[in-house]
């Protein structure tokens, strides 16, 4: 039966599990919570590309099928070389920035540092140099969403300190999925904006590549959630089953 491994520092990839359980793509997932290295947004390409492939050996370990980099700084920074060394499916996230300037002239891009200097980042927006395109110092984000999901007065705050600077905003562009679960904050600060997620983008690839590939689909879901530093705590795992409307089977201290 088809099994899909996942890989992020936290919680930000369980928007993507959403999309993919929302989007009838049942398997058995396999979801490495790599909090030990969390956030990868400060870490240096050689580190990232370090990372990612230690947390691949451990997917492969359980026989996965397809593997999901849940994670823009881990795919802009790693991605590439990882699919040089291993042989199996590998699907990343990348900002959604060509429909964005598709339908959009002044463009927010909500991602880490990393990723906005990423090499695959500049190229797209290099392709689009009739548009305007700004860059919020969003280094801190990841992490005060990681702590204060339930509380989102904090996020709110910080969210309008940071970005109420920028004015007649069309389009936001959402480039760490851990910004996936503040979008509701983002649209009180912009609410005639248009925010772009690339979980859709993700969904429809991840479709592809099981139909290219016929692997067997299970007529049930299950999701096996791995973390490699500390325990979990107890309110964010109610909070996570609660966001994914299932149970959640979760393991500690992966080595």
């Amino acid at each position: 039966m088809l099994k899909i491994g996942m890989i992020d520092s936290g919680m930000g990839g369980f928007s993507v599990l959403k999309g993919l359980i929302e989007g009838g793509v049942n398997a058995e997932y396999y979801y490495l919570y790599d909090n030990k290295y969390h956030p990868y947004g400060t870490k240096s390409p050689n580190e990232l590309v370090a990372i990612g492939y230690t947390n691949m050996q451990k997917l492969v370990e359980f026989n996965v099928d397809i593997v999901i980099i849940a994670c823009n700084t881990l795919t802009s920074r790693a991605v590439s070389q990882l699919r040089g060394m291993f042989d199996i499916p590998i699907i990343g996230v990348e900002p959604p920035i060509k429909p964005a300037t598709m339908q959009c002239e002044n463009i927010l891009l909500l991602a880490t540092p990393s990723t906005v200097k990423s090499d695959r980042v500049m190229e797209m927006m290099h392709s689009f140099t009739n548009k305007s395109f700004y860059f919020p110092d969003m280094s801190k984000l990841a992490n005060l969403i990681e702590e204060n999901y339930s509380n989102k007065d904090i996020i709110y705050r910080f969210l309008a300190d940071n970005l109420s600077k920028y004015k007649n905003i069309q389009g936001i562009v959402i480039g760490c999925t851990h910004y996936n679960f503040a979008v509701e904050e983002i649209q009180k600060i912009y609410p005639k904006a248009k925010v772009f997620s690339n979980t859709a983008g993700v969904v429809k690839r991840t479709q592809y590549i099981i139909n290219k590939n016929k692997f067997i689909v299970p007529n049930y879901l299950a999701v096996k959630v791995y973390s490699t530093g500390n325990e979990i705590d107890i309110e964010k795992k109610y909070f996570l089953c609660d966001y994914l409307g299932l149970g959640i089977e979760f393991y500690e201290n992966l080595k």
